[in-house]
């Protein structure tokens, strides 16, 4: 038996929805969509799970990480992280010939409300496609 309270059924009411739309959008820019995410953030862990493609967790220098995210040539980048984590990234990014874009972006900002009572702070959702 699963025992859940009403703020978590409820949350789930939200966040179930939206995140089904997610792998749907990053179909739509091919199979190279990669999504990195903060493993401490339940709303990053929900991006992991319900991603379609290549799923990285942000870890160690967040430098060196950027630049082996971009040398994949991803046809989209999909992020859930802390400010300073999609900072440094889409710095990176914009090395790498990537701009960041709002298409889609509100089903990242609906998964981050949901989870806004379990992660304390300021969590950003973001996309990074490469500049056409």
């Amino acid at each position: 038996m699963i025992s859940t309270t009403r703020r978590q059924t409820l949350v789930g009411a939200v966040v179930v929805p939206t995140l089904a739309g997610l792998p749907r959008f990053a179909w739509a820019y091919g199979d190279k969509a990669l999504a990195v995410y903060d493993s401490d953030l339940v709303a990053g862990r929900q991006l992991a799970e319900v991603h379609g493609g290549d799923v990285l967790a942000i870890e160690g220098d967040r430098i060196r990480f950027a630049r082996a995210v971009f040398e994949r040539k991803p046809s989209l980048v999909v992020g859930v992280s802390r400010p300073a984590d999609a900072l440094l990234i889409e710095d990176v990014g914009r090395e790498a010939g990537f701009v960041r874009i709002d298409s889609g972006a509100k089903a990242l900002r609906d998964m981050i409300d949901a989870a806004r009572s379990r992660d304390r702070g300021l969590v950003l959702g973001w996309l990074l496609a490469p500049r056409v």
